[in-house]
């Protein structure tokens, strides 16, 4: 295929075994790197990029193996998490580095042009200690592509951003996966920016890949709770919480149906009227669009979201509650997970 492609890849880090993870990023499209902490999805990245060598298995672009190419000559273009800019150089000098150190004799003009498209120019003379996050960000992605990599390896860029940062990188990365047609392999645990970006999800648990595909294909299979959490699912009970509600009637049920990292019970999950039953309006939280309301159910706490008024309902209302058993997702157990 054209563009990157990881096969049976493993390495070691002091204790830690990454792999085997198998990947492929055509040009131009991009892949979410997904996990928990401690999941080696910086590992991966580091390996891919060449900063640490595979104990097996094989990196290639466009059907090119780089065994062996040293980091400064794979063209990809590696971002970490703290951005990695150099605090004594200014943004020009940051943006410059890598087309000085590649010899370039263009290097002055070549740097100059990024800095205008990310519209760094005011701050040129700067040094990154004088930016916000947001243009650290910029100084990043202006620095990375100055060098014309083929592939970009981003680990968490949203991190540090707020909002209006957040959306600006977003739309700057959209263009330049347009323009520019490399590959972009990006960390992240942010569900909009993957939602975003990416074509296809990478999920990583304890070095080795859980799941790879398309984001439907993510949305419906087994879930974890780092997946369900990914995903936006608020209603989640692991077993132990489950039996100490297996005396209600809705805890025996989700006992029943859970697996055996417990349960997902999606908003849509649950049936509720107001007025009767033993459940209770445990809060009232006014939100865009309409409510959230808790309602407890002995040990469980349930959060519904409800669109317009929610005229007369108070805390501590007496609240009759039922489930839509086809609708729960049974949670499994990540690797490394007790």
């Amino acid at each position: 295929m054209t563009g990157l492609a990881v096969r049976g890849l493993t390495a070691r880090r002091g204790a830690f075994l990454l792999g085997p993870v198998d990947l492929e990023v055509p040009r131009g499209q991009a892949i979410a790197v997904l996990g928990p902490s401690g999941a080696g999805k910086t590992t991966l990245l580091r390996t891919v990029a060449g900063f640490l060598a595979p104990d097996s298995g094989w990196v290639r672009w466009d059907g090119t193996d780089l065994g062996g190419t040293p980091p400064e000559r794979r063209r990809f273009g590696f971002v970490p998490p703290n951005l990695g800019l150099f605090p004594d150089r200014t943004v020009r000098g940051n943006v410059a580095y890598p087309l000085r150190l590649a010899g370039r004799p263009d290097a002055a003009e070549r740097s100059q042009q990024w800095i205008d498209r990310f519209d760094l120019g005011p701050l040129a003379e700067r040094y990154p200690r004088d930016l916000s996050s947001g243009e650290r960000a910029r100084v990043a992605m202006a620095r990375a592509l100055a060098a014309e990599p083929v592939a970009l390896l981003w680990d968490e860029p949203l991190a540090a951003l707020d909002v209006d940062g957040r959306d600006a990188l977003l739309r700057d990365l959209e263009e330049l996966l347009e323009a520019e047609g490399i590959a972009l392999v990006l960390v992240t645990h942010d569900p909009t920016t993957a939602a975003t970006l990416a074509s296809a999800y990478a999920v990583m648990a304890a070095g080795r890949l859980r799941f790879s595909g398309s984001p439907s294909a993510l949305a419906a299979a087994p879930l974890d709770r780092f997946l369900a959490r990914f995903l936006g699912y608020e209603n989640l009970y692991g077993p132990a919480e489950l039996r100490l509600a297996r005396d209600r009637s809705l805890g025996g049920r989700l006992l029943r149906a859970a697996g055996p990292g417990g349960i997902v019970v999606p908003t849509d999950a649950l049936r509720w009227r107001a007025g009767s039953g033993d459940a209770r309006v445990a809060a009232l939280r006014d939100a865009p669009g309409g409510w959230v309301v808790a309602l407890r159910d002995g040990p469980l706490l349930f959060r519904v979201h409800v669109a317009g008024p929610l005229p007369g309902l108070r805390v501590g209302d007496a609240v009759d509650l039922d489930l839509d058993e086809g609708a729960l997702r049974p949670l499994e157990l990540a690797d490394g997970e007790p």
